[in-house]
């Protein structure tokens, strides 16, 4: 499976800033846990399949340019469920 890209665009004492793109079908962010509350701001929208901790997998459709809120301690990992590239854009609220 593809490891999606991370390009940390900003990372100070308030927030950290990535912008995440997933160049096709199957490509993945890998398990992870956000450690802060978070805003993602999806840029080209897209279908991604999210798998939890625990093996349970739902589907998201993202909206481009309709934003939604993660809570802090959430752990999944989330994989590009479309053949078209995906990128969103992740901001962790430090504060």
């Amino acid at each position: 499976m593809a490891e999606a890209r991370a390009v940390v665009n900003v990372d100070n004492e308030q927030v950290r800033v990535t912008t995440w793109t997933f160049e096709a079908a199957g490509a993945a962010t890998g398990q992870h846990r956000h450690e802060f509350a978070y805003v993602v701001v999806p840029i080209t929208g897209g279908k991604f399949t999210v798998t939890d901790v625990d093996g349970s997998e739902r589907n998201m459709n993202q909206v481009a340019g309709s934003p939604y809120l993660g809570t802090a301690g959430t752990a999944h990992d989330v994989v590009n469920a479309t053949d078209d590239e995906a990128v969103f854009v992740e901001i962790e609220l430090k504060r």
